[in-house]
């Protein structure tokens, strides 16, 4: 077999932000992620990027390191054309670790379609979508909240994406009134991340659209554990409900669906592994279900990956592919670009097209470890 699998290497790289990105379940000012580099016999390599959030879903960069220890030996001599082989292999060798499978999944493709010269999204799919991005307020306070709406709308974005949920619905209400003051013509959705109750969500939604406040959509209102919660804001009817903690398998979109607990599921390749949501995407697909594509506070390598998905696969009424924007540094070259609000793709690379850069501070200046190497004795 000319293009299995013979070695796989992984770095961590910590990469700044311009600002602390917060949401109801904490914050954090440094994206922590690891880099994963998969070697093909003839010498092509993939890159993958496991970027776990703590504050979001409890995952760590420590305990991806260790799944990706554990998993990397199984997926030596297997072909990367075998998605859903590699899919299992890693995911019985360590299961629960969402972003490290991603990574190797994300590895594996890009270097499959590096050897074949395609871009990912001609491999995945022919749907040819056009992306266009909101950009992310983060939870803060009211001036805050105004000069972000300020620089959003002068920068060209349509569509704002506000994080909810962490300091009472009083607040946020005055957030949403300043933010659609400053930012007038662009649509509002909202992220709780679990933060409220079913409650306090409805009376959010009922003053802000009393108000004139232009939503478009409420994200994860409640915990994904109150199922009940979730229906109850479906079932109103006065704004469409995004499943996005509660959905992190098919097997959860297909509850989702079965139960009514929401119109809309946001798929993120870190929370779900690249097979797992093409499968959430045709159950979706299949259900009329609306879907968005998100992602965690990702570099520009996980984030590419996710648009040249969105690009092939096409059906998301909603992209949030913006956390590159957030990064102050990053030692990559290639990948999505942004054009005000559109994502903007090279598909003359193949792969997801992002590269390390050879200068400093690019892969010469990481530090990587084997896991796991093809045995040539």
């Amino acid at each position: 077999m000319n293009r299995r699998i013979v070695k796989i290497e992984a770095a961590p790289i910590d990469l700044e932000l311009k600002e602390s990105f917060a949401i109801a379940g904490g914050e954090s000012s440094l994206a922590q992620l690891t880099l994963v580099r998969m070697e093909l016999s003839d010498g092509t390599v993939g890159l993958g990027e496991a970027a776990p959030f703590p504050a979001y879903d409890g995952q760590t960069r420590t305990a991806v390191m260790e799944a990706l220890t554990r998993a990397a030996p199984a997926l030596i001599g297997l072909d990367p054309l075998l998605s859903h082989q590699i899919q299992r292999s890693a995911f019985d060798a360590a299961p629960g670790s969402s972003s490290a499978l991603c990574a190797l999944e994300m590895a594996a493709l890009d270097g499959l379609a590096r050897q074949q010269q395609w871009p990912i999204c001609q491999f995945v799919g022919a749907a040819n979508a056009s992306l266009v991005t909101d950009l992310t307020i983060v939870a803060g306070d009211l001036d805050h909240a105004a000069r972000c709406a300020i620089e959003a709308k002068a920068a060209g974005f349509k569509i704002l994406k506000i994080k909810v949920g962490r300091d009472g619905v009083d607040l946020d209400q005055q957030r949403l009134e300043v933010i659609s003051r400053a930012a007038p013509g662009c649509g509002l959705i909202l992220d709780a991340n679990g933060g409220f109750e079913a409650g306090e969500a409805q009376q959010l939604i009922e003053k802000a659209l009393a108000d004139g406040i232009p939503l478009q959509l409420l994200e994860q209102p409640v915990p994904q554990e109150d199922e009940a919660g979730m229906a109850q804001l479906t079932a109103l009817g006065q704004l469409p409900i995004c499943a996005d903690e509660s959905c992190r398998s098919a097997k959860d979109a297909m509850r989702i669906i079965q139960h009514r607990l929401a119109n809309v599921i946001n798929i993120k390749t870190q929370k779900c592994g690249y097979l797992e949501s093409i499968q959430i995407h045709q159950i979706a697909t299949a259900a009329g279900i609306s879907l968005m594509i998100g992602g965690m506070v990702e570099s520009i390598v996980s984030m590419s990956f996710s648009a040249h998905l969105a690009r092939g696969l096409g059906g998301f009424r909603w992209i949030d592919l913006d956390t590159p924007l957030f990064i102050r540094d990053h030692p990559f070259v290639g990948g999505i670009d942004f054009d005000e609000g559109s994502v903007t793709l090279d598909e003359q690379k193949s792969g997801h097209g992002v590269d390390l850069s050879t200068t400093d501070g690019g892969s010469e200046a990481l530090i990587w470890k084997t896991l796991a190497e093809e045995n040539v004795a």
